[in-house]
């Protein structure tokens, strides 16, 4: 999220600390190897900055949508999106289709990329981010079409309901509609329902791991790739303290806003696993990729995350981004690092998925 989003602080009940974080690491080895108290991020990226420049020159910076409210946040975000996803950027698939899923809230959409004429393919689950109120298919276009054609293999992208509209647990209940409807109906639709993964950003990252922990007794689903998520309920982690403040665009008044909306109505257990699913049993995940960038104040999240990936003896890879902040994969059209990110993780994907 680019730009600095002052918003006011809230003194929310659901924001108290819920967790003792584990020790930080700036290990990016397969497993953490120590602690590092006291590592400092870096500098931001040169290229990112002038990402962010390309940004404010279009117009589609954006404002605080708790200063302005969800409607109008949204009508910025959608001049965001449009900036991010010209023409210039499209990757050409083999085909596009659009399917009506029946939903515990009604129907809604998935649109699913075959990078190839392979089918049956294995297919990629991805649940985009936007802290469960912004974000849908089309904004995520081209980070879709880049993932399918980078990992060979299908990409079912969702469009879950938002809030304030639909609030938690809907996002959940559709995401699990999804996979449900993978191994009921995939088949039908050009999938190989015995390989599956799940793959999402920032809050879309959250729901795909609870769909991953969900769904790992079923054998199907051989892989994980979790970007810059949120995977706890707290803003009082380290890095949330030290930067924190907007100076890299999130603000912990930012993340409160978005947790008192999404949770509103609900009495939010921290260590319920739909909402951090850092709590949930991990035990018998298959691999898991978690990526975030060292100027993101979500890191210790994917740090928790690690440590108890580690503990339940699922292997895993954590990779930090230096210099870069949150929402690394929005800027592929202009940053070749963030196209770079993406192409690992549709290595990975490539990889697990056509294991044998």
């Amino acid at each position: 999220m680019p730009g600095t989003w002052p918003g006011p602080r809230s003194t929310s009940p659901l924001m108290r600390r819920a967790t003792s974080l584990a020790p930080r690491s700036s290990s990016t080895a397969a497993s953490l190897s120590g602690s590092d108290r006291d590592h400092m991020p870096s500098p931001v990226c040169p290229g990112l900055a002038a990402v962010f420049d390309q940004i404010k020159e279009s117009g589609a910076e954006l404002p605080d949508p708790a200063d302005v409210g969800v409607k109008e946040a949204r009508a910025a975000r959608a001049r965001y999106y449009e900036f991010l996803n010209q023409p210039d950027g499209v990757l050409p698939v083999d085909d596009v289709q659009d399917v009506t899923i029946d939903g515990p809230h009604g129907p809604f959409l998935l649109r699913i990329y075959f990078p190839t004429d392979e089918r049956p393919a294995p297919v990629t689950v991805f649940i985009h981010g936007g802290g469960w109120w912004t974000g849908d298919v089309a904004a995520y276009d081209q980070i879709c079409r880049r993932l399918a054609v980078e990992s060979g293999c299908a990409v079912a992208s969702v469009d879950y309901r938002l809030w304030p509209e639909h609030r938690f647990p809907v996002p959940v209940d559709e995401t699990m509609a999804v996979a449900e409807w993978v191994l009921g109906q995939g088949a039908d639709h050009g999938l190989d329902r015995s390989r599956i993964a799940f793959c999402g950003d920032s809050a879309g990252a959250t729901l795909a791991l609870y769909a991953g922990v969900q769904l790992k007794d079923t054998g199907t689903v051989r892989a994980l790739a979790l970007v810059y998520g949120v995977y706890l309920l707290d803003v009082d982690t380290p890095s949330w303290r030290e930067i924190g403040d907007g100076a890299y665009g999130l603000t912990v008044a930012q993340m409160r806003w978005i947790w008192d909306g999404y949770l509103e109505g609900h009495n939010a257990d921290p260590t319920d696993p739909r909402i951090a699913p850092a709590h949930g049993d991990l035990a018998g995940l298959p691999y898991t990729w978690v990526m975030v960038g060292d100027l993101d104040p979500l890191i210790d999240d994917s740090r928790a995350l690690v440590d108890n990936l580690a503990t339940a003896g699922v292997p895993h890879q954590l990779k930090i981004e230096e210099g870069m902040t949150h929402f690394i994969w929005m800027w592929q059209r202009l940053y070749q690092r963030s196209r770079a990110s993406i192409a690992e993780a549709g290595a990975i994907l490539k990889r697990e998925l056509r294991r044998d």
